[in-house]
């Protein structure tokens, strides 16, 4: 099969023809329709603490269709039945996995598009497991089945979170997950969502997806506080970092008011320091919150197939193989593009 793939950090990725996934008992191959390109394969692809081995094909927010059955499953999925599938491959038998929480399997997760031994949507084919999977209802289209993932984990975040209907909302960043996480705020029932963005066209974005007020991202923290209280009568309750950047749990802790909650859905993976002394004085919560559970994922497909949500505006181009290296290279510093869809069959 075609396939990118990753060999030396910096470098744009590769197109090659590679052997196809082999399909185990318990697992399917799915014929890629689309997959999204995400900032962790764009970091990841730098190297550092996420640098992945030389060999491997990213790629973990895709649909498509199954075109291959292992032995076991046969009475649960039939051949071209439309699926999305939390990118891991775990055992299913672990009492995280049986709460539908595989990034925590304790036996024998993989994480599709991380490693050359399960490889990613950057590809023709891709092997999944059975409880990731899930079957994509006829009323949800293969852009909104891409986007379940990164949807799914903007989700998760304002799950854990003490949000609350009613409540005030501050959402730093407004790229793919900022924006998902805008739009579940907005879902849930927010009083204000307040967005700090610096891209002119993620603004955009941001107040089209459900935000009520967006504040330049290059703002002072000295008086963005000052600012939200003017847009919205009062201070945040909650503060959702979407960005993954050194500098800014601090920037958070001077904004959030005394008992208020910060919750870092962006994933930063460089040496950070903070005041600690801050959030003691003002009773903070600081929440870490990963990936998502399998069913924030069917939480989303539902939603999306009764109509409840629309992330149709987060996708901003789509290609094929051909572009990717380019594209992929391009995405580093463009600031104008949200969720570029790679369509490998096409």
């Amino acid at each position: 099969m075609k396939a990118a793939v990753f060999h030396t950090p910096g470098k744009p990725l590769s197109i090659e023809n590679v052997s196809d996934p082999i399909c185990g008992d318990n697992e399917m191959i799915m014929k890629v329709k689309q997959c999204g390109i995400c900032g962790t394969d764009l970091h990841a692809s730098e190297g550092g603490s996420m640098e992945p081995p030389k060999g491997t094909i990213f790629g973990h927010e895709f649909s498509g269709e199954v075109v291959e059955i292992g032995k076991n499953l046969k009475s649960f999925w039939k051949i071209g039945d439309p699926a999305v599938s939390l990118p891991f491959i775990s055992c299913g038998r672990c009492k995280p996995c049986v709460n539908g929480n595989p990034f925590f399997c304790e036996i024998s997760m993989q994480s599709i598009g991380m490693n050359p031994e399960v490889q990613g949507g950057y590809a023709e084919f891709v092997r999944i497991g059975l409880p990731e999977s899930l079957k994509v209802p006829k009323g949800v289209n293969w852009d909104f089945a891409t986007l379940v993932e990164p949807l799914a984990v903007g989700l998760h975040g304002v799950r854990i979170s003490k949000f609350k209907q009613g409540h005030r909302a501050l959402v730093i960043g407004a790229g793919p997950i900022g924006l998902a996480t805008i739009q579940w705020l907005r879902f849930f029932g927010a009083r204000h969502i307040v967005v700090t963005e610096i891209s002119e066209e993620r603004k955009k974005m941001a107040e089209e997806m459900g935000a009520t007020s967006v504040i330049d991202g290059k703002t002072p923290t000295e008086e963005l506080a000052a600012i939200y209280n003017k847009e919205t009568g009062g201070l945040p309750d909650i503060i959702y970092e979407c960005v993954g950047s050194p500098n800014v749990i601090q920037n958070c802790m001077e904004i959030a008011p005394p008992f208020s909650e910060i919750v870092l859905i962006g994933v930063c993976d460089k040496p950070d320091t903070f005041m600690p002394f801050m959030g003691t004085m003002k009773e903070l919560t600081l929440k870490f919150a990963i990936a998502y559970l399998k069913d924030d994922f069917q939480f989303t497909v539902d939603m999306m197939e009764q109509g409840r949500i629309d992330p149709s505006k987060m996708i901003t181009n789509q290609i094929g193989f051909d572009a990717l290296p380019e594209t992929f290279e391009s995405l580093k510093t463009a600031k104008d593009q949200c969720k570029v869809m790679i369509c490998p069959n096409h």
